[in-house]
């Protein structure tokens, strides 16, 4: 005889399906403790806006060789490569002049501009409170780390290549009425003579002079 409940248990089983395939993960995440971390943030008002910028290789400083000073780095700087991967800031920031502020403040004209201080945009008190001004140096370490920098902030990346840092400063410098000069490159430092060559252009001591007798 055939089962009169067949299509309800039928309607039951995929639901039941249904609620495990979508529930686990939501339960899992609450089991983690899974808030965001812009959750803490200023009562909750200040979303995080993450720019991930991928580690790229192509740089010996950012493998663990010896660093070049970061305005040497900034003064042969290739500008349209910065420009390039200054696209990626464009998911949360415009960067034509008067743009309109997004998830971020725009950027035009932000390398000399005060921190937290572009007009109409709602900053987290990590960054109204900090002070100063988006110079050369200062964005370059917020660019490689922004948390650790300047905990606090809703703005989440990485960006560890020191080259790649500093083609996005260059660029960014470029936006803006008034362009601030480039720091003076560090001179290169000069190696000492080896003892061999030090001893080479010593010059030779003199022989004493004879005496009246000889």
């Amino acid at each position: 005889m055939k089962d009169p409940l067949f299509f309800n248990k039928l309607a039951g089983a995929a639901l039941s399906a249904l609620l495990i395939f979508f529930g686990l993960p939501q339960l899992a995440a609450a089991l983690r403790g899974g808030h965001h971390e812009a959750d803490h943030a200023e009562g909750h008002p200040f979303p995080q806006y993450p720019i991930a910028f991928a580690t790229e290789a192509g740089s010996s400083n950012a493998e663990g060789g010896e660093q070049a000073d970061f305005a040497t780095l900034l003064a042969t700087a290739d500008v349209s490569a910065g420009e390039k991967k200054a696209r990626l800031c464009k998911s949360c920031h415009t960067l034509e002049k008067g743009g309109a502020n997004g998830t971020g403040p725009n950027l035009w004209g932000v390398v000399g501009r005060p921190v937290g201080g572009h007009e109409g945009f709602n900053y987290t008190s990590a960054l109204r409170q900090a002070g100063g001004v988006w110079d050369f140096e200062r964005l370059q370490a917020y660019l490689e780390n922004s948390q650790a920098y300047m905990p606090g902030t809703a703005m989440v990346q990485k960006f560890p290549n020191p080259e790649h840092r500093a083609q996005i400063v260059a660029y960014l410098n470029t936006l803006s009425d008034a362009p601030l000069p480039l720091p003076t490159a560090a001179a290169p430092a000069e190696a000492a003579p080896a003892d061999g060559a030090a001893a080479a252009e010593a010059p030779a001591e003199a022989a004493p002079a004879p005496s009246e007798g000889q």
